[in-house]
């Protein structure tokens, strides 16, 4: 019975707690009450959460990672052990983003559908057509106010 729910509901882990309907939240209850370091995994996975969009400045959020690590060491598991790893190894630049809040979400948005893009049009003779859809798709926003 666990096995076959957590297979089929497995993605209801990833999601963030707070956008979760009320249905998807009772079938998570139950799931987390099939083990006790899985319900102490997920609520780890959601105190980064709340550390990532509450932390104030950077002194905030040090303090509160600090206590996130800890966090974490108590689970005792293998992959929680390895996530503390990889964000001890890039704390710099992770705590960075509380300095300064930007991302490069909006390049990285517009590279993906130039490669989207690319995939499509592929055996596209004529370049200008190519360029002007790149044009076109990254530059929505840009092109309403102009229309």
């Amino acid at each position: 019975q666990a096995r076959k729910q957590l297979k089929r509901h497995h993605r209801l882990l990833e999601k963030r707690c707070d956008m979760l309907t009320t249905k998807e939240e009772a079938i998570v209850e139950a799931i987390l009450k099939y083990d006790e370091r899985l319900k102490s995994a997920y609520n780890w996975k959601e105190a980064f959460i709340d550390w990532y969009d509450l932390s104030a400045d950077a002194e905030q959020a040090k303090r509160t990672l600090d206590q996130w690590y800890q966090q974490g060491h108590r689970i005792c598991h293998d992959a929680v052990e390895s996530r503390i790893k990889t964000i001890q190894n890039w704390e710099t630049e992770v705590i960075n983003y509380h300095r300064l809040r930007f991302t490069n979400a909006v390049v990285e948005g517009r590279h993906n559908k130039i490669k989207a893009l690319q995939r499509r049009h592929y055996f596209t003779r004529n370049r200008n057509v190519y360029e002007n859809r790149i044009l076109v798709e990254c530059n929505w926003a840009y092109m309403d106010g102009i229309a």
